[in-house]
């Protein structure tokens, strides 16, 4: 009779303990892009991260974290790039400045697959207080990048001749960003590093999070020379069961 009261109080300590829930979370993420060129303005525009949601308990403290998630990262920029050039006309050299000036807007769309080890500082009944690190998938499901391009000369020897000074930048051509300057990859790799606290409902949990992300594959096919790397710090919010 005891070693049955016994087995019965075992399984229904199995049956209380969940060690795999499933949910979801939806949250904004503003990016955080780095490259290798000078940026002489970028504005943040907030995006938005979600997914369904994958947690499987290791330990009292400890658990896997994963998922499938979207994410769309919003960025406009301006660059310009600058050089020498020259042109001979009978004989006669001119010698100027190029600049190239792009205003551009980024949308990156891609799923993501992050695998996340979950540590909980603090796991008291009504809430866990836990930190995040792993890495992740990614996978490119769109890549917009769309403005103008502007083509300005400056130093032109003939501009005195119109009353100008000769470090005037004269305007020769402007036009919609070529779709073909930039090729994006498809794959992408990050580490992820963030924290959060999950708070016991009646049925299931009420997840908060902060979650860093820094790619570390470029991006960028073409142009050859740019390095362009996705990053992004998402605030979520979600539920599991």
């Amino acid at each position: 009779m005891r070693l049955l009261v016994a087995l019965t109080f075992v399984g229904l300590q199995a049956q209380s303990v969940r060690p795999w829930r499933v949910g979801a979370q939806l949250g904004l993420n503003i990016p955080a892009y780095r490259t290798n060129k000078p940026v002489e303005e970028a504005t943040i525009m907030p995006g938005f991260t979600g997914g369904l949601l994958l947690r499987y308990e290791l330990a009292s403290r400890w658990a896997l974290q994963s998922g499938l998630y979207f994410s769309q990262r919003n960025s406009t920029y301006r660059t310009t790039e600058s050089r020498q050039a020259d042109t001979t006309v009978g004989g006669f050299q001119d010698e100027y400045i190029v600049h190239i000036t792009n205003r551009g807007r980024i949308e990156l769309g891609q799923l993501e697959v992050p695998l996340l080890v979950e540590w909980a500082f603090l796991n008291s009944a009504p809430m866990r207080s836990y930190f995040l690190v792993g890495v992740h998938g990614g996978y490119r499901l769109f890549a917009r990048n769309y403005g103008t391009t502007q083509v300005a000369l400056e130093g032109l020897d003939f501009l005195p001749l119109f009353g100008f000074p000769p470090q005037t930048r004269l305007i020769v051509s402007e036009g919609p960003i070529e779709s073909n300057r930039v090729i994006f990859r498809r794959g992408d790799v990050g580490l992820w590093l963030g924290g959060g606290n999950a708070y016991t409902l009646k049925r299931g949990q009420m997840v908060f999070e902060i979650r860093a992300f820094a790619g570390v594959v470029n991006l960028f096919k073409e142009p050859a020379d740019t390095r362009f790397y996705n990053g992004s710090v998402m605030f979520l919010t979600g539920w599991c069961y």
